[in-house]
């Protein structure tokens, strides 16, 4: 029985790695779901009825697989600790929003301090939201505390990075819910990229993003002046969800300084051009948590290597945000919503 239990765990954290990179990146739910329940046959339950058949000839493999994979475990959660740990990163609630296990309706701001940049970066602040998913789940009134929380800030600069709604009948919602983002006044303007879910209802995201006073980086950079005369460089890409499939369409030959990108999938491509920090969305941290182990689930092709948190890829810091809404049940378990407050220091 403890052999086949060994086996229920490696065979199911293999499952869910490969579930992760190969069903949960497919828009398609029922095929996501066929596929998922047939690996789950191929690595879950064969492995465990054939060690209930043979236990003493795979009680040696199944200690190899189970130390393998505390090693494998071990090292992604040293890499996230790292990276939180080089970056001075800290995590502050918002006064007057809920807070516990369950969390969705709470309100974080994560700020990440960062040294060594450039002189034309140096005592630059960023915010940094992304996965609004303005569908009623958390209210409009609650994207009022963000909007006013990221004022409090008093941020130079202010990026989106995308997945504003989730279908074309949360347009009123969207715009009833970036009423405060129009009263943002940043010295570097808003910037934004779309994300998949934008796909459903494009005009109208724009329209309203337009409206609120905020730039739309399709493929695009632009560089942005400070006080001072420096120069800042901004990039942003949707890929593959919406324009150029390629990530680098439209980014600076060296790389930009900042690099808006609604996937952390891009990240290794994007690091390769030079971009400095790569800013990312998409996985919600994973939106239900565990202890210790953190999220389970992530529409990434690299799984859960990117699921939350900062890291380096290459020379470039990748920083991946929690979001602030809710894809598909309207609930957080252990993973707040989150405003990213970048700090730039020479």
């Amino acid at each position: 029985m403890i052999v086949a239990l060994r086996m229920a765990l490696v065979g199911g954290f293999v499952w869910l790695m490969l579930f992760n990179r190969l069903c949960m990146t497919d828009p398609d739910d029922r095929r996501k779901l066929r596929r998922g329940a047939w690996m789950l046959l191929g690595f879950v339950a064969i492995p465990v009825v054939s060690a209930l058949v043979w236990t003493s000839a795979l009680d040696g493999a199944s200690w190899l697989l189970f130390i393998l994979l505390v090693g494998w475990e071990g090292n992604r959660l040293a890499r996230q600790a790292i990276g939180f740990s080089s970056a001075r990163s800290q995590a502050v609630a918002v006064a007057g929003s809920s807070s516990g296990i369950v969390c969705t309706d709470s309100l974080q701001v994560r700020s990440y301090q960062f040294a060594g940049v450039g002189a034309h970066l140096d005592g630059l602040t960023v915010a940094f939201v992304s996965d609004f998913h303005c569908n009623g789940m958390p209210s409009c009134a609650w994207y009022d505390r963000v909007w006013s929380t990221i004022s409090g800030i008093g941020p130079d600069l202010v990026l989106l990075g995308g997945d504003y709604l989730d279908a074309p009948e949360d347009a009123p919602l969207m715009e009833r819910a970036f009423q405060g983002a129009a009263r943002l006044a940043p010295q570097l303007g808003i910037h934004a990229i779309l994300g998949n879910h934008d796909e459903v209802a494009q005009a109208d995201v724009r329209r309203i993003l337009r409206r609120s006073g905020v730039s739309i980086l399709d493929d695009k950079w632009v560089a942005l002046h400070r006080s001072g005369g420096q120069v800042v460089t901004v990039h942003g890409t949707a890929s593959p969800f919406v324009g150029s499939r390629d990530p680098l369409s439209g980014a600076p030959p060296g790389g930009a300084d900042l690099c808006l990108t609604h996937t952390p999938d891009n990240a290794p491509s994007l690091a390769r051009r030079g971009s400095r920090f790569i800013l990312a969305g998409h996985t919600h941290g994973g939106q239900i948590g565990f202890p210790l182990l953190g999220a389970l689930l992530t529409p990434s092709k690299y799984s859960r290597k990117w699921s939350y948190g900062t890291f380096r890829v290459g020379e470039s810091h990748l920083v991946v945000s929690s979001g602030l809404g809710c894809e598909g049940i309207p609930l957080r378990v252990l993973v707040r919503p989150e405003i990213v407050v970048l700090r730039f220091h020479s």
